[in-house]
């Protein structure tokens, strides 16, 4: 199923096929991760990715801003949800799928954009995973971070 839904200039996805084995280049990981619809739509762009960190960019033109400039803190919540899902099954080394069972973020100043997102794979077992995300705005200060617990789910 292609996204059929095009916010502004956001570029078409592809129907995205299972993740690349845990020892595909980072350069696959980044291409699967830049593919997944929802990371289109949120207009996120992977620039980064090993087994235990990726950098995104969350860019402010597919989604309107608030009042002050800012991206809405839903939309920096739901942007780290999709990168922790992307960075636990990179991070798994197996062959997995994610699936978020809690998260927490912390707000700390407004997200001015284009917002710096970076996560990081802490490993929990075989079936929890745990990503921490760090948020910077176009001032190079943190915005908001995100902690949050996967169920890591045969593939």
């Amino acid at each position: 199923m292609s996204v059929d839904a095009n916010p502004g200039d956001a570029p078409a996805a592809m129907n995205v096929s299972e993740p690349p084995r845990p020892e595909a280049s980072d350069e696959d990981w980044m291409d699967w991760a830049n593919r997944m619809p929802s990371v289109v739509a949120l207009g996120l762009e992977c620039s980064a990715m090993d087994e235990e960190r990726a950098e995104f960019v969350l860019d402010s033109r597919f989604f309107p801003l608030n009042a002050n400039g800012a991206v809405n803190g839903g939309l920096l919540a739901s942007a780290a949800d999709q990168v922790m899902g992307v960075m636990a099954v990179r991070g798994a080394r197996s062959h997995a799928y994610a699936f978020t069972i809690s998260m927490a973020t912390q707000f700390h100043r407004s997200a001015m954009p284009p917002v710096l997102v970076r996560a990081e794979f802490v490993p929990g077992g075989r079936r929890v995973a745990f990503v921490n995300v760090e948020m910077e705005g176009a001032d190079g200060v943190r915005c908001a971070s995100t902690q949050g617990a996967l169920r890591m789910s045969a593939g």
